[in-house]
């Protein structure tokens, strides 16, 4: 088997040496450039993320032995910030370890182990020509096209004694520039500057002069370049957005950064691209079936390692893009959410390296009663009007489908109460339906009948007598996604005669198998609103603290709100302001039914995942417009106005961006829901000022006791009810 290794990198390198080493049967050659300056001037130096060597998947002790012997390792990040007419602010986040690494010094290493291992060198112009090897493994994508995600960078060197990996933003008129320091040795850097295309044109640096640049970077980033000039390397190019190609075409491999693309500052795409030459090396010794079947195995391995990398360099830089909305915050929290931007890092991490600094967060959150000893940021309290919730964690609104004629049963009891027993500052009654029509199963709970009332109010009577928790309502009407059968019952198993007619704004059904719905007249629009007005009406009768009212999942206000379901053309249709007004008739009804220090709370899709739908942006307008209208908070979700599943459901807080813009971009209170399940995310995402409040769904599910098992985790003394005192004798692991 004749290997050819092309792209003169790091990864390409490693894997020629682990491939002689485990196949010395294989001739393998690898292409190599002649003259590196260009590429040594234009490829900036790496991060390995911290534990460094041990984290990566290399057994063989020379290569080990060298990444020890190259890296350069560094203690802390320091954060700045300038604006025009305030100057810099910085802060430091002391005891995060990195190592980090010079492309050149890894290239010359990785080279040298190669070449004693038996690998060929050939000019890569005399590789060209493949024919005559049987497999081709190529790590570099500089013959590739960029991708449509890419941005455009200026990549700049200087000198500076005793580095560290630092971050520097400047935000000049209404552009943003990024800069990252990355140390290649104790006495060299890489700078990494970043911007739009208008935001440098406007700057005047598009010609990349080098004068030019100098003095930009001297006024706006005092502190990363500390006086040393400039030395600019090549002009702007584009920035790698996340992005992964399939590996697989014929005799040709793609791995490492051929395949794999990451943003610069997410300190992950060396440690890819060397995992994957790991890999890689290994599937062709020892493997069941033949190559195809191996390599096919490895692709699928690491495609999944890759999506996660994907997932953390997207997020990082997307907050990196934006992180001029973050300027109004206090340093030390703008500081948290950069270092915290890709989502890998937790706030427990940054507590174990720096306890001074997390102390300062803790501090910052509680407010200015806080303690010697304030409480971790999560159980730290938040007020809504008149109502003072005990900590930030939310239960989530989740349908049970286990009531009759919309009458909550014992069942809500206990399910609602085991939450608020088991610590969650607010909990909230899962979505209550303001008509019977307007249920979305047989089994959904209501709020419509005399005898709803009293049922629950004997939920809210258990949570106020036993907890310290306070309990919401959210009222909804599903529209078109009513009569269907309950969850367990795969929605569409329902009887024919069971079934009952349903309303929307326009006559489009959910899915072409779903009810018809009717499109809703003024005098169905009059009573709707006033049902709602109704239900809020009773739910303070029932003793409910608080309303969420249910503007989202495709639901019949975000029906209204969403042009994929809204198609009137009267006032209720077209523009943002007309789908918009009856959510806001619904509010206003409700607010004036209700007490003044009661709040009211409004759940939204921030994003319908379609271009024809509503966007992220548009979003920002419907919370401005809620807030305006004396909403007090909104619950950031997304999608569910058609049937396309949400693309990135599974993943871990892959809502929070969409409430992070919503509260510092539209500066409206929000609270975070989705694949939030950590105690160490919902301190980082309070303590870094994502969101105001952590709600939970499945994982408060999975455990209804997860506030006291986080706080015990922490060693925080977060008081039980009193017949649950002796809980605290236990020794409980937190999920």
């Amino acid at each position: 088997m004749r290997v050819l290794i092309a792209g003169d990198c790091p990864a390409a390198l490693l894997a020629g040496f682990r491939l002689r080493t485990l196949r010395p049967d294989w001739p393998v050659s690898l292409a190599v450039r002649e003259n590196r300056n260009e590429a040594r001037n234009r490829q900036p130096a790496a991060i390995l993320t911290n534990p460094v060597v041990s984290a990566l998947p290399i057994g063989d002790k020379a290569v080990r032995a060298a990444l020890e012997g190259i890296l350069h390792r560094t203690a802390g990040i320091t954060v700045s910030r300038w604006r025009d007419g305030l100057g810099e602010e910085a802060a430091t986040v002391p005891g995060l370890a990195y190592g980090t690494a010079g492309y050149a010094a890894l290239r010359d290493e990785f080279q040298r182990l190669a070449c004693a291992a038996g690998c060929t060198l050939l000019d890569e112009a005399a590789a060209a020509d493949a024919s005559d090897f049987d497999l081709v493994l190529c790590a570099s994508r500089d013959s590739l096209p960029a991708d449509n995600s890419e941005r455009r960078q200026l990549l700049l060197v200087l000198d500076i004694a005793d580095a560290n990996v630092a971050f520097g933003f400047a935000r000049i008129s209404d552009g943003l520039f990024t800069a990252v320091r990355i140390p290649e040795s104790a006495h060299r850097s890489t700078l990494v500057l970043e911007a739009d295309a208008s935001t440098i044109a406007a700057a005047v640096l598009h010609a990349a002069d080098p004068a030019a640049v100098q003095a930009f970077c001297s006024q706006s980033f005092p502190f990363l370049t500390s006086g040393a000039s400039v030395a600019v390397k090549g002009g702007w190019r584009p920035v790698a957005g996340g992005s992964i190609t399939s590996r697989l075409d014929g005799k040709t491999v793609l791995f490492g950064s051929a395949a794999v693309r990451l943003h610069h500052a997410c300190g992950l795409q060396l440690r890819h691209d060397l995992e994957d030459a790991e890999a890689l090396a290994d599937a062709f010794v020892g493997g069941q079936g033949d190559l195809d079947d191996a390599l096919q195995r490895w692709q699928d391995v690491r495609a999944r390692r890759a999506a996660s990398y994907i997932r953390a360099s997207d997020a990082g830089a997307e907050w990196l893009a934006k992180a001029g909305r973050n300027f109004d915050q206090p340093m030390e929290q703008f500081a948290l959410a950069c270092v915290t931007r890709s989502l890998r890092m937790g706030y427990k991490r940054v507590r174990d390296a720096s306890p001074e600094f997390a102390d300062d967060i803790d501090r910052l959150v509680a407010g200015s009663d806080a303690s010697n000893a304030p409480p971790p940021p999560m159980f730290s309290p938040y007020a809504l009007r008149d109502l003072q919730l005990p900590n930030r964690m939310v239960f989530s609104p989740m349908c049970m489908y286990s009531a009759v004629d919309g009458t909550p049963n014992n069942f809500h009891e206990v399910h609602l109460g085991a939450r608020a027993v088991g610590g969650f500052g607010l909990v909230i009654a899962e979505m209550t339906n303001v008509t019977a029509q307007g249920r979305m199963t047989a089994g959904c709970a209501g709020m419509y009948l005399p005898e709803h009332v009293p049922a629950w109010k004997r939920v809210t009577d258990f949570t106020h007598i036993h907890t310290q928790a306070k309990i919401g309502i959210q009222l909804a009407h599903a529209g078109r996604k009513g009569s269907i059968g309950r969850s367990w019952e795969k929605y569409d198993l329902m009887r024919e005669e069971d079934k009952w007619d349903v309303i929307a704004p326009s006559s489009i059904p959910f899915t072409p198998d779903r009810p018809l719905p009717k499109e809703m007249t003024k005098q169905d629009i009059v009573e709707t609103i006033d049902a709602f007005a109704r239900a809020a009406r009773m739910s303070v009768e029932a003793g409910f603290d608080m309303i969420e009212l249910h503007m989202a999942h495709g639901y019949l206000m975000s029906e209204f709100i969403s042009p994929l379901a809204n198609r009137r053309g009267d006032a209720y249709g077209g523009s943002l302001q007309n789908r918009m007004r009856f959510p806001l008739e619904v509010f206003e009804a409700v607010r004036a039914q209700i007490p003044g220090g009661m709040p009211i709370a409004a759940r939204i899709s921030a994003t319908d995942y379609d271009p024809d739908g509503v966007t992220p942006r548009e979003s920002l307008d419907i919370a401005r417009m809620l807030y305006d209208a004396g909403c007090d908070i909104i619950a950031v979700s997304t999608g569910g106005v058609t049937a396309a599943r949400r693309p990135t459901q599974a993943q871990r807080l892959y809502q929070l961006a969409l409430c992070e813009a919503v509260r510092l971009e539209a500066k409206v209170p929000a609270m975070t829901v989705g694949g939030l399940v950590s105690h160490t995310d919902c301190n980082m995402i309070i303590g870094s000022g994502r969101a105001d409040l952590c709600v939970m769904a499945r994982g408060a599910m999975n455990d209804p006791y997860f506030p006291h098992h986080a706080a015990h985790e922490q060693g925080y003394k977060f008081p039980w009810p009193q017949p649950y005192d002796r809980a605290d004798e236990t020794v409980i692991k937190a999920s």
